[in-house]
This record gives C-alpha cells, sequence and structure tokens, in this order.
C-alpha cells in the first residue's frame, strides 16, 4: 500500500492555513510542491476531527491478522471504555504494529464492540467526540398510542411507481413502463374501501407509500426495486398490500427514504427493510438490499419516533435524545463529521454509521461565528428532508443541520452544518415552534400563533428564502397536516385543503382533469369541497390524504369520487 507522503506539523498547518485562505488542492499543492493526494488527506482529517498532528494516509484501511485481532480484543476488554485514539496508542504499543483508527474502529465493530451486546463490550465511538453509552441500567416500558386519526385514502399524482422522478424507466421494468398514470383530481382506492386508516406515510424522496389501519397492521405498495416494500421480494405493488412479516405486531408508526423504510411498534422497537448499501437500516453493516423487515441494531430506552432522509435515518428515544444511522454526507447525521475519506484512486467514500449513533451535541452560531453548546436539548419531534434534519425540543425551539444549499437550513447561509445548530427566530418567548415539517429542499415551522413559516426553496430556478419568513397567503388559518414533495405543497388547514406547486406537476396539486396543473400561490383544492382532510402526506410526485367518514353526509360526498383500481402486473 502506498502512504501519502510524511509531513511535519508545521507543513500540516500550512496546508490547513491556505485551506482557510480559500486556496483550492491544486493551488496548495503547487506552491507546497507535495502530492494533490496528501493535501488531500490532510484537509479530510481537519475536517473530521479538527486536528492536523494526524498522520495523513490514503488507501484502504489494510486487514488485521489473526494474533492482531486477539491482542485488540484484548486491549479493548481492559480499557473499557475508552475513545479509539486511546485504543489504538495501546493497541500499537501491545502488537507493534502501525495501524490507523479507521482501521482499528472498524475491527472493533466487526468484532461487535457496540451498545450492550455484551456486558463487556461498550461503544466505542469516534475520537474527538465524547464516548456515549446507548442503554440505561434500566429500560423503560412505554405502550406507544396509535394516531387518534381515522378515515378513507385518497391519492392523486403520478402513480407510474418506476418512472418518477426518472427520465426513463429501469431497463429491469421496462415491461411496465406503461402502468400506473397521472391522477389530477383525488381518487378512492377501491380495493380499501372498508379498510379504516389510521395513519398514512411517504417522504419528500419516495416513490413508495405505507399505511397503517385502525388495528396497528402496516401495508405497503409503489417502487420495490430494494426490497423498500418488505413483502421479501423486489415486485412493485400497484395497490396496498399488508405486510406479513409485521401482522403479528401493532405499528404505530413509519418513515420513508429513498429506497428504505422504517417502522415502529407500540412497544418502542423499531423495524428497518430495504436498500441497505450506506448503512440506513442500522442493522450493524452496509449489504445491497434487505427485503423483509429486521429489527435495528439498538439497545436504548424504547423508540418513540422515526423519521429518514434520503439515504440515512433517524430514531428518537423516551428520554428525548436523537440517535442517527446511514450516510454521514453533508454532516446529515449530526456527528460532527461529512464522513469522507478518500479510498483508492482518489476516489471519495463515506465512513457511514451502521448502528444507531447519539447526537450528542447542539450548538448555537452567533452573527460573528462565535459557538456556544446548547444544553438540555430533549427532542420531542424529527423530521428528515433529502440531505437535512430538523428537530424540535421540549422548549419548543428548532434545531437543522445537513446540507445547507438554497437555505434549507434556516441559518442566512449556504453552508453545510455538521452539528444541530439552533434556528435563531424561535428562541423567544412566546414565539417558539409547535409543528415542524420537511420537503426535499426546504422547511416549515408553525409557531405557538399558529402562523406558518418556511424557508428553502421549492423552484430552484426562483430565488431560495434564505432564513424563516412567514407564508402570507396562509395568515389567520389553522394548518393541521402539512406535507411537501419534490416541489409541490399540500396543506390541510380548518375545513379546507390548499395546495401549490410549480410545474412541472403530475396531478399532486389535486385541481382535476381540465384545470390548471401548477400554482405559484396558495389554492383551495376546489375538488376536495365538502371533504375533511385529518391528514396530507406527499411522496416525490404523488399526494395522499386520510379524508374523514364519520356522518353520513361526508360518507356521500366521498362515493361521489371516483375510484382507482389499477389492474395487477
Amino acid at each position: 500500500m502506498v502512504r501519502t507522503k510524511e509531513l511535519s506539523d508545521f507543513q500540516r498547518g500550512t496546508v490547513i492555513g491556505c485551506y482557510l485562505s480559500n486556496k483550492s488542492v491544486r493551488q496548495i499543492s503547487a506552491m507546497l510542491e507535495l502530492p494533490r493526494s496528501t493535501v488531500s488527506a490532510v484537509i479530510v482529517k481537519w475536517k473530521r476531527i479538527g486536528a492536523t498532528t494526524a498522520q495523513p494516509r490514503s488507501g484502504r484501511p489494510h486487514k488485521l491478522t489473526e494474533r492482531d485481532r486477539r491482542v485488540l480484543k484484548r486491549v479493548a476488554r481492559t480499557n473499557r471504555p475508552s475513545s479509539v485514539a486511546t485504543l489504538t496508542t495501546e493497541f500499537q504499543t501491545a502488537s507493534g504494529s502501525k495501524v490507523s483508527t479507521r482501521t482499528v474502529r472498524r475491527e472493533l465493530r466487526e468484532m461487535g464492540f457496540h451498545g450492550r451486546a455484551a456486558a463487556h463490550m461498550p461503544k466505542i465511538t469516534k475520537s474527538g467526540l465524547q464516548a456515549v453509552a446507548v442503554a440505561d441500567d434500566i429500560k423503560e416500558k412505554v405502550k406507544l398510542d396509535l394516531p387518534k386519526v381515522k378515515g378513507q385514502l385518497l391519492i392523486f399524482g403520478a402513480t407510474n411507481w418506476d418512472l418518477i422522478g426518472r427520465k426513463e424507466v429501469p431497463k429491469a421494468q421496462v415491461a411496465f413502463r406503461n402502468l400506473g398514470q397521472n391522477l389530477w383530481g383525488p381518487h378512492r382506492y377501491g380495493s380499501l374501501s372498508d379498510v379504516q386508516i389510521s395513519s398514512v406515510v411517504s417522504g419528500p424522496c419516495a416513490a413508495h407509500s405505507l399505511l397503517i389501519t385502525t388495528e396497528g397492521k402496516l401495508w405497503s405498495w409503489g417502487r420495490n426495486e430494494k426490497g423498500q416494500l418488505g413483502h421479501g421480494d423486489t415486485k412493485r405493488l400497484e395497490t396496498p398490500k399488508l405486510i406479513e412479516a409485521l401482522a403479528d405486531e401493532v405499528v404505530v408508526a413509519a418513515a420513508c427514504g429513498r429506497n428504505h423504510t422504517l417502522a415502529l411498534t407500540e412497544g418502542g422497537t423499531a423495524y428497518s427493510f430495504g436498500e441497505n448499501k450506506l448503512g440506513q437500516l442500522g442493522q450493524g453493516n452496509q449489504t445491497d438490499a434487505v427485503l423483509s423487515p429486521a429489527l435495528i441494531q439498538y439497545n436504548g430506552q424504547p423508540l418513540v419516533k422515526v423519521a429518514c432522509g434520503a439515504e440515512f435515518s433517524m430514531v428518537v428515544d423516551c428520554k428525548g435524545n436523537l440517535y442517527s444511522f446511514g450516510c454521514p454526507e453533508y454532516g446529515q447525521l449530526g456527528h460532527n463529521s461529512d464522513g469522507k475519506f478518500i479510498a483508492r484512486a482518489q476516489r471519495i467514500e463515506f465512513d457511514c454509521e451502521t448502528i444507531a449513533r447519539r447526537v450528542a451535541i447542539f450548538i448555537e452560531k452567533s452573527k460573528d461565528g462565535q459557538v456556544t453548546p446548547v444544553p438540555n436539548v430533549v427532542v420531542r419531534d424529527v423530521a428528515c428532508g433529502g440531505n437535512h434534519t430538523l428537530i424540535l425540543d421540549s422548549q419548543k425551539r428548532v434545531f437543522s443541520w445537513g446540507f445547507g444549499g438554497y437555505g434549507r437550513l434556516g441559518h442566512t447561509e449556504q453552508k453545510d452544518e455538521m452539528v444541530p445548530r439552533l434556528v435563531k427566530l424561535f428562541d423567544f418567548p412566546g414565539r417558539g415552534a409547535s409543528q415542524i415539517y420537511t420537503g426535499y429542499q426546504c422547511s416549515f415551522a408553525v409557531n405557538e400563533m399558529g402562523g406558518l413559516f418556511f424557508w428553502g426553496v421549492t423552484n430552484t430556478s426562483r430565488e431560495s428564502t434564505m432564513y424563516p419568513k412567514a407564508v402570507q397567503d396562509l395568515c389567520g388559518w389553522k394548518v393541521r397536516s402539512l406535507a411537501c414533495g419534490k416541489s409541490s405543497i399540500v396543506i390541510a388547514a380548518d375545513d379546507s385543503t390548499i395546495s401549490w406547486g410549480p410545474s412541472p406537476t403530475f396531478g399532486e396539486l389535486g385541481y382535476g382533469d381540465n384545470k390548471a396543473k401548477s400554482s405559484t400561490t396558495a389554492q383551495e383544492v376546489k375538488t376536495l369541497d365538502g371533504v375533511y382532510t385529518e391528514q396530507v402526506v406527499m411522496g416525490y410526485a404523488h399526494c395522499l390524504v386520510i379524508a374523514r367518514q364519520d356522518t353520513p353526509q361526508e360518507q356521500e360526498t366521498l362515493k361521489k369520487l371516483p375510484e382507482y383500481n389499477p389492474g395487477p402486473l
């Protein structure tokens, strides 16, 4: 293995100084007469742990011999709980082998040193951040309630699940390329006429959907290339179907990523299935796909919330602690790192989190860049966009982090945030937030007074909103539920359903067959007049609504809507 050129501390400091002066890797390499790989390694190391003294490296971390693995296991057991940096030093002394902390970390994970899988196996965290115990000594017992909502499912928008968000259908699905249509107005699923629905789930980058019945049974349908529907296969489904593997569980909540799914049971355990290339299922490994529901690798207090970004996941326990796993790109996991390292041939790869790891640091940043830790953050709600996350805490404060493009974090700058950062607007008495929502590239919050705020962008060809601004069109409306897909927004407020979004749309605004297909301003959805919307949810380009049907009049109104009965594959 070729190692990068050995540098002195002074040289490393010079590299970082040049980098902070906005010099490119190419320029620094030419000025200091150093290989580009060495310069990149120093910068990546500095970004990850904020230090320049660590030895630069390139290439994949090498495997330990069987003898060295035995030495490492002994060192880990006798030095618990220590940081990876300490264990690496102890191991090098004991074995005489020169290895990086990355190699040691990887080997420890493979040996099972995480969580409390055994009494002698502490969780090992990245050096530079404090070690966090995953489980408390006494586990609480919880019984989570299903949402109080019940009603009938309505759908509108794109239903050609394999084509959504793509220019053409993949070759493997080409036989079904004409299956599914754009539904320009609300439709009832004929096959669900007798099913009472308590909750419906999708995500701003998802082309699959889930519903939870009033008995707590989880159904799924839509795109299924990575097994994200949980039926043990990769067959696309046109209509909702019960997930048999979870038939004995009472599911109270769920979340959809781009190609993966999380489901939360009433006992506070979480199942995951679908794509797992970047560890987004939290099952302790990275595999192409998991086709049937499996428990996430977590041994802490019972969970109460789950959320999914495109390729990462978040869970919240009953004590208000937040955990994340999956792809760390843009700092979206909140662990003070974007997880990048240089693999072979200058290729950037990510050091993914494959098990739930606690988000330990929350910060506030002043205008002059002064960083102050924010203590006592008890998480009450979490929402994920494509590559960013919002949380709401017990003091009604909002924190955001991850990809900063288009102002979606609300910090008046487009910088990525590696740890949760306080959104200033909601940190004043009487101005706290009561609800949070995210779209693909934007964020929303409803404050205590009922005002709706928006930041980020829905139409990238127009100006972005860099900090939370009140949505003037909805002043005076009481927002009950809000959903945002790739670029369209649908809101349930008072007795109306309101939507808007730029072209192109695929019917997800619900305006009807011969009406305008898009709108830049908020419009009432006239096709849902007389329908009381309990909950709205959006996928990438489709919208799902739970419509109340308590009175004979409401049932009559729903019967007038057209039925959608897609044929079998």
